[in-house]
C-alpha cells in the first residue's frame, strides 16, 4: 500500500533509433516521460502535424454523425458495456501514422460526403416546401401574383416573410392593408394592399427589411397549378435522395463508428509518443530522454535497454520538476483512491491517506446509514453495477458494494433490516437500542443517543488525532524538526490532553474545582479523576508552553536571531487560539454521524407506520419509499462522509498536488497498438 517507490532513469540515444527507441519503450509500457521545453524535431513535427490535422477533422466527424465516444453509466447499467478493441499491428512508428491516414482519409472523405449531400439536400427541401406553402395559400384563395400587378388605383404585393418581422411592417405602413397568414416553420405570407400613390413608399419599406415580392422561380412554370404539381413531385425526389443519403450516414455511423473512436484514440496515443519524446536536444548525433520506471523494473530495464544504449539512474530532481506519483493500492483499497483523487494525487514526498480513507470512511458512511436491509442492497447493486460498466466505474462499483457491506454489518449490529427490528435466530451481542416502545408509542431512547453521540465524539478524536500524527511525520520527513517538535508534536498532545481534560471534568460531575480532588473515575477509563488530573493538566500546559515559546526560544538562543523572539510568541498565540478553535469545531462536526443515522431511523420510523395500518397493502409504499431514501439519503450521507475528510482530515496534512505517473503505453478503450518484433 501507499505510494511505489520510483526510479529517475536518463537514456542516451542515437537520433537515428530514435524510431526504435519509442517502440521499445511503448512495449516496456512502465516508463513515465519527463517532459521537455522545446521544438519538435523537424521530421517528427511533420508527422505530429499530419496526426494533429487527422484528429481534429476525426473529431469533427464523430461529432457531425453523434458517434457516442463514451456511455453514460444509465446506459451502462442498461444495456451493458462491451467493448471490442481494434487492433493494430505495425513494425515501426512511421507505419502506423501511415496506416491511420490511408485508412481515415477514404472514411472522413464518404462520411462528408453523406453529409454535406444530406444538409443540401434538407435545403433544398425546405426551399420547396415553403414554395409549396405559397403556392397551396395561392391557390386556395385565388390569388395570381402577376394579376397584382396589373391593378391601376391600388398596388398589391404578395410575399413570404419570417414571422418576427411582421409587427414592425405594420408599423412602417399604417395607411396599408396587410393580411398575415402563417404557414410553417415561423414564416409568414402577407399580402400587402396600399393606394398606388403609395407604390414607392411600400417598395422603400419592403427593401428596407430585405423582402422581396414572391415570384415564381423562372425554371418552373408560371402558371400556379402547374408549378405546384410540379413541386409535389419534386419534393418526392428529394425526399426519396434525402432517405438514401441519411440510410448511408447510419450505415457509416453503425458500422464504422468504433473504427472511427479507435483511430481517434490511437491518433491520440502515437501524437503523445511523438509530443513527449520528439523534442530538440542539445545534442545533434544524440536525443536524451529522461523519464521514471518503478524500482522493481529496474533490473528488467537495465537488461532491455542497457546493452544497446547509454543508460543511467538516479541523480537528483531539480526545482522545476517533481517526481511523478504511483499509488500502489491493492485490492478493497484500491477503489477509495478515488475518495483521495478529489483532493488530489498525493505528491512523490507526501504520505498516501488512501488506508486510511478505506477504513474510516466506511465506519463512517455504515454508522450513518446503518441497515442491514438497504445495506445489503446497495452492495448488490454495486455488484450489478460492477459486471455491467467499464473502466474506472469498476473501481466506484466496487466502493458502492463496500459502503453497502459496512451499512449492512453496522445494521445487524444495531439488528434493524428497512427499520423493522430483526430477531435472530442466534445469539448476537446487543450493543446499542436506539429506539425504545412505550404502549403504542415509538420514541429514541436518549440515554443510548447520548452513548452514540460519545462514540461518534472518541472516534472522531481518533480520526483527527491520526490526522495530526501524519502531519508531525510530514514535517519530520521534510527535515523540518523545528517546525515538528514546536508546533506539530505539541499540537497533538495538546488535544490529546485536552480530550482527557473533558473526560476529568466529566468525571468530577461537571466540577472544575474539584477536578484534581474527586474520586469518581474518568469515563471509559475507570482511573479516579484525582490520579489523572494532575497529569493532564501538567501534560496541557507543556504543551501550550511548547506551541507559545518553543519557536521563539529555539531562533534567539540556538539560531542567534532574538529580534524574531517577540514577533514568534506572537505567532505561537495565535496558533494556540487557533487550534483551541480548530478542536472543538473539528471534534463536534463528527456529531453528524449520529445525527443522520437518527435522521435514517425516524425517516424509516415514518415510513414504516404505513404497514402498521395499512399491512400488505402498504407494500408499494415501502418499495417505494426505501428506494427513494436509499438513493436520496444515501448520497447525502457519501458526501457528509466526504466532508469529514476534506475538511476536517486532509486539511491537517494533506495537500494533493502531485503528477499521476503516467505509462508511455496508456490504458486505451477501444484501440490496442502492437509493434512486431
Amino acid at each position: 500500500m501507499g505510494l511505489r517507490d520510483l526510479t529517475r532513469v536518463t537514456l542516451i540515444v542515437p537520433e537515428h533509433r530514435l524510431s526504435d527507441v519509442i517502440k521499445e519503450l511503448y512495449s516496456f509500457e512502465w516508463f513515465h516521460v519527463e517532459e521537455e521545453d522545446g521544438e519538435l524535431d523537424e521530421k517528427i513535427s511533420k508527422a505530429y502535424d499530419v496526426l494533429k490535422k487527422l484528429s481534429v477533422e476525426l473529431d469533427a466527424l464523430i461529432s457531425s454523425l453523434n458517434i457516442s465516444v463514451e456511455k453514460g453509466i444509465i446506459d451502462q447499467l442498461v444495456k451493458g458495456y462491451q467493448i471490442r478493441k481494434e487492433k493494430i499491428e505495425i513494425s515501426e512508428v512511421e507505419e502506423l501514422i501511415k496506416k491511420l491516414e490511408s485508412e481515415a482519409q477514404p472514411i472522413i472523405q464518404e462520411a462528408k460526403e453523406s453529409l454535406e449531400k444530406s444538409k443540401k439536400l434538407r435545403e433544398e427541401l425546405r426551399q420547396v416546401e415553403i414554395m409549396l406553402s405559397s403556392l397551396r395559400l395561392l391557390k386556395d384563395f385565388n390569388i395570381d401574383p402577376a394579376r397584382l400587378k396589373m391593378l391601376k388605383r391600388f398596388y398589391g404585393v404578395f410575399t413570404v416573410i419570417e414571422g418576427r418581422s411582421i409587427e414592425e411592417i405594420k408599423r412602417s405602413l399604417p395607411t396599408s392593408s396587410i393580411v398575415d397568414i402563417p404557414l410553417e416553420k415561423n414564416l409568414t405570407a402577407l399580402l400587402i394592399v396600399s393606394l398606388r400613390e403609395d407604390e414607392e413608399r411600400v417598395d422603400r419599406v419592403l427593401r428596407g427589411f430585405g423582402i422581396k415580392p414572391f415570384t415564381i422561380p423562372p425554371d418552373l412554370p408560371q402558371n400556379i397549378n402547374e408549378a405546384y404539381n410540379l413541386l409535389v413531385e419534386k419534393r418526392r425526389n428529394i425526399e426519396e435522395e434525402l432517405e438514401r443519403a441519411e440510410k448511408n450516414i447510419v450505415k457509416i455511423k453503425d458500422q464504422l463508428g468504433g473504427k472511427i473512436v479507435a483511430m481517434r484514440e490511437a491518433i491520440q496515443v502515437v501524437g503523445e509518443l511523438l509530443h513527449n519524446l520528439g523534442v530538440k536536444g542539445r545534442l545533434k548525433r544524440f536525443r536524451i530522454i529522461h523519464g521514471y520506471i518503478p524500482e522493481d523494473f529496474v533490473d528488467r530495464f537495465r537488461v532491455e535497454f542497457g546493452e544497446r544504449y547509454g543508460v543511467f539512474f538516479g541523480g537528483e530532481e531539480s526545482e522545476e520538476r517533481e517526481a511523478p506519483t504511483l499509488l500502489n493500492n491493492k485490492g478493497v483499497v484500491k477503489s477509495f483512491e478515488n475518495i483521495t483523487s478529489i483532493q488530489g494525487v498525493p505528491r512523490s514526498d507526501e504520505l498516501d491517506p488512501t488506508p486510511y480513507v478505506a477504513v474510516f470512511f466506511s465506519i463512517f458512511y455504515g454508522i450513518m446509514f446503518a441497515d442491514l436491509g438497504q445495506g445489503l442492497v446497495i452492495a448488490l447493486f454495486g455488484l450489478f453495477m460492477y459486471k455491467r460498466v467499464a473502466g474506472n466505474l469498476k473501481e466506484w462499483a466496487k466502493l458502492l458494494t463496500l459502503l453497502g457491506i459496512s451499512s449492512a454489518i453496522a445494521g445487524f449490529i444495531l439488528g434493524e433490516a428497512f427499520g423493522f427490528k430483526v430477531y435472530f435466530p442466534f445469539p448476537k451481542p446487543e450493543v446499542i437500542h436506539l429506539v425504545e416502545k412505550h404502549g403504542e408509542a415509538t420514541r429514541f431512547d436518549m440515554n443510548e443517543v447520548l452513548k452514540l453521540i460519545q462514540f461518534t465524539l472518541f472516534l472522531g478524536a481518533t480520526h483527527l488525532t491520526i490526522g495530526y500524527t501524519l502531519s508531525f511525520k510530514k514535517a519530520l520527513k521534510h527535515r523540518e524538526y523545528v517546525e515538528a517538535f514546536t508546533a506539530k508534536l505539541p499540537t497533538i498532545t495538546m488535544y490529546i490532553f485536552g480530550i482527557l481534560f473533558a473526560f476529568c471534568f466529566f468525571g468530577a460531575g461537571g466540577d472544575l474545582g474539584g477536578i484534581t480532588s474527586s474520586e469518581n473515575p474518568v469515563p471509559y477509563l475507570g482511573i479516579p479523576t484525582k490520579d489523572l488530573a494532575p497529569i493532564v493538566l501538567g501534560g496541557a500546559l507543556l504543551s501550550i508552553f511548547t506551541l507559545i515559546l518553543g519557536r521563539p526560544i529555539i531562533e534567539a538562543f540556538v539560531e542567534k536571531k532574538r529580534e524574531k523572539f517577540t514577533p514568534l510568541i506572537g505567532e505561537g498565540l495565535l496558533e494556540l487560539l487557533e487550534n483551541i478553535i480548530h478542536f472543538m469545531s473539528n471534534t463536534l462536526s463528527y456529531v453528524r454521524l449520529t445525527v443522520l443515522l437518527l435522521v435514517h431511523t425516524a425517516l424509516l420510523m415514518l415510513l414504516n407506520a404505513s404497514w402498521h395500518l395499512l399491512g400488505w397493502s402498504s407494500l408499494p409504499i415501502l418499495i417505494i419509499g426505501n428506494l427513494g431514501i436509499m438513493a436520496l439519503e444515501g448520497l447525502m450521507v457519501f458526501i457528509q462522509a466526504l466532508r469529514l475528510h476534506l475538511y476536517e482530515f486532509f486539511t491537517k496534512f494533506y495537500e494533493g498536488g502531485g503528477i499521476p505517473f503516467k505509462k508511455i503505453k496508456p490504458d486505451t478503450s477501444y484501440v490496442e497498438i502492437m509493434f512486431k518484433k
